[in-house]
């Protein structure tokens, strides 16, 4: 990679961390602040939906924005955004007001992460795909890891509102860093320039299959990322600061293997791995809902994010290659919508189930949708 493209993968790359590390700050905290707001199950997963789906909304739309215009100023609009209204958490007084400000939040949040992939698509070399996806994945996950670990800290040892006012200060860091440092664009002469329609990113089976897999695995994975500090505190009782450390440690695992295993799908077959890691999550759900102690919910996670790091760097790989012919920010714009529509469904399936049945039985409906991916990803990828 030359010199230029390459110090602007490093400068994306500490953007995205700081910001991540931000965003995963509020992840422990918001369910129980819900809670003693008065929420109950299905206010939860309304809170967690409502972020997702503003993205869901504006993220095919600003991605194929991004393909015609700066992707800079476009991922910097929605830090400043993002970093405004964290401010407005700490002055909520009841569940609706918190999914008020999660829907203006979801706003900032499409410009950002799914504008800063197709930035990386662009400067990433034909055939490894796996390893820059890897790394930025790496970036992402090892922020949104940190997240949690400080967040925990900073509530046991400060207050709830330092912990929204420390989202503010690190999301504005990474606006700072972003303005100064990333150029504008950096465009390979090999990549598409124009809008395709999205009729025909959809008609592409490699991407309808990726769409299909982020789809029911979003909606799996909203039963881990809303409901996880609940089940630790409320029914294992777990302090906040080892639920962070907790959330902190899945995610550093598949942070760390990320770009491994990007490399790893760049040399081996990409569907086969998304497979394999589909199956350990959802071993992973299946373990979750009969843990009952910390040691069995650490236990649960790594598997979950063993997958994790089986899979998406195969997954992002097989979209990142396939968005160089089509347009960086439309494909991932698409995928993300998916994963944004998948997380709405997960969060309202899962808190209905968790005030009907148990929020256990919520984590085996989340490893259940894992198993139901995989013959229709199988199928759809592999054959024509």
């Amino acid at each position: 990679m030359p010199v230029r493209e390459g110090k602007a993968l490093w400068v994306l790359l500490l953007c995205v961390f700081i910001a991540m590390t931000g965003l995963g700050v509020v992840s422990p905290i918001i369910p129980n602040y819900a809670i003693e707001l008065g929420a109950t199950g299905l206010w939860l997963g309304l809170i967690y939906s409502a972020f997702s789906i503003t993205r869901a909304i504006l993220q095919t739309p600003v991605g194929r924005l991004a393909d015609r215009r700066s992707k800079k100023w476009i991922i910097c609009l929605g830090l400043g955004f993002y970093a405004l209204v964290s401010l407005l958490y700490p002055h909520a007084s009841s569940p609706w007001q918190l999914v008020l400000i999660r829907l203006i939040h979801g706003v900032g949040s499409a410009m950002v992460i799914p504008v800063a992939m197709a930035y990386a698509v662009e400067l990433t070399p034909k055939g490894e795909e796996g390893r820059y996806m890897g790394m930025m994945n790496t970036a992402m996950f090892t922020g949104f890891g940190a997240g949690p670990l400080l967040g925990g800290y900073i509530f046991d040892r400060f207050s709830l509102s330092m912990v929204f006012y420390s989202m503010t200060a690190l999301i504005a860091l990474s606006l700072i860093l972003t303005i100064l440092f990333l150029p504008s664009s950096i465009k390979s002469p090999t990549l598409e320039r124009k809008s395709v329609p999205l009729a025909k990113i959809i008609a592409n089976r490699r991407l309808l299959a990726a769409l299909i897999y982020r789809v029911i695995n979003a909606m799996g994975r909203g039963s881990i990322m809303g409901f996880l500090a609940v089940f630790a505190v409320q029914n294992l009782g777990i302090s906040y600061s080892l639920v962070g450390l907790i959330l902190a440690m899945g995610i550093f695992i598949n942070s760390f293997l990320q770009t491994p295993f990007g490399v790893l799908a760049d040399r081996f077959n990409r569907v086969l791995l998304v497979v394999l890691g589909t199956l350990l999550a959802s071993l992973g759900y299946f373990y979750l809902a009969h843990t009952h102690e910390a040691l069995d919910l650490m236990t649960a996670r790594f598997l979950v994010s063993l997958g994790g790091a089986f899979s998406l760097p195969a997954m992002t790989a097989i979209v990142a290659e396939e968005g160089k012919k089509m347009g960086a920010g439309s494909t991932m714009g698409v995928l993300n919508t998916g994963m944004s529509l998948g997380q709405i469904a997960g969060s309202l399936i899962s808190g209905l189930i968790m005030d009907l049945y148990g929020i256990q039985f919520a984590f085996i409906i989340g490893g259940l949708l894992g198993i139901i991916t995989i013959p229709i990803f199988y199928i759809l990828t592999t054959y024509n």
